[in-house]
């Protein structure tokens, strides 16, 4: 659960879905009068207690809609399931069906207004009966953490296939955009002569420790970061200055470290 995006992308999917929402959601006045007219149902005493509306609303041909994480991710990460979807639908003996979105945060991250250019991958995985491997045999919080590592795999094999240069250009852009003009343009030029330094970048190994040397601003450094995300990048300029424009970057993730003459 990434964005205030992941609901309305999740119930594109199907006009017969409902959602358990949070207190916080229910009383948003954003859109709460909207969730409250849609029937979907709060669950601040915890979601085992709404099993009387989910299997009225399974009864009347609904599926019901849960973000076991029950918080939005910051930084993209699958945060630790709760066990009351799955105490649920091994009570009442329903299939999951697992749904698995995959930019949505870059889109729209939980702590900005902006809406930001990118690309939403939303994959509707294998219905999971009550008594597969998964369920069968076990308590609510084995399957929780089976079903997490689960989700897990099949994320990670969509960040593999979507995130490269191409994905994170426009991200590492928005780092510069309020630097000055001439810091931005510098930008722009970088990554459209390079043709977003999407050959090098693949090209770098996956994993390991790898050195940048004059690195100017720090737009390649910045994305290969981005990309290879297990590998530890150092990168270094001449130039203090532009070190310190490269350092002050936002998207700056702890895989990469800027460093100046005055460092070494």
């Amino acid at each position: 659960h990434q964005s205030h995006l992941d609901l309305l992308y999740t119930l594109a999917l199907n006009p017969k879905i409902i959602c358990l929402t949070n207190k916080w959601v229910w009383n948003s006045p954003f859109y709460g009068w909207i969730i409250r007219y849609a029937d979907f149902y709060p669950v601040a005493n915890g979601i085992e207690e709404s099993e009387k509306q989910v299997e009225k609303a399974l009864r009347n041909g609904y599926s019901v809609l849960v973000f076991p994480e029950g918080t939005r991710s910051e930084n993209c990460d699958i945060l630790r399931f709760h066990r009351g979807a799955f105490h649920l639908a091994k009570k009442l003996g329903v299939d999951v069906i697992p749904v698995v979105t995959h930019g949505i945060g870059h889109v729209f991250p939980k702590k900005e207004f902006m809406l930001r250019k990118g690309r939403v991958d939303v994959r509707v995985l294998q219905r999971i009966s009550p008594d597969s491997e998964m369920f069968s045999g076990k308590e609510p919080a084995e399957i929780s953490r089976a079903m997490r590592l689960y989700y897990e795999t099949e994320y990670q094999r969509i960040c593999a296939e979507v995130e490269n240069a191409d994905y994170y250009a426009d991200l590492v852009l928005h780092n510069y955009i309020y630097k000055g003009r001439d810091i931005e343009r510098r930008a722009r030029r970088n990554l459209r002569i390079n043709d977003n330094y999407r050959e090098a970048i693949a090209a770098l190994p996956d994993s390991g420790e790898y050195r940048i040397d004059n690195c100017g601003q720090g737009e390649f450094a910045l994305l290969a970061a981005l990309v290879k995300k297990n590998l530890q990048i150092t990168a270094t300029d001449p130039n203090a200055e532009l070190v310190a424009i490269a350092r002050n970057c936002i998207s700056v993730p702890d895989n990469l470290y800027f460093l100046d003459n005055a460092d070494e």
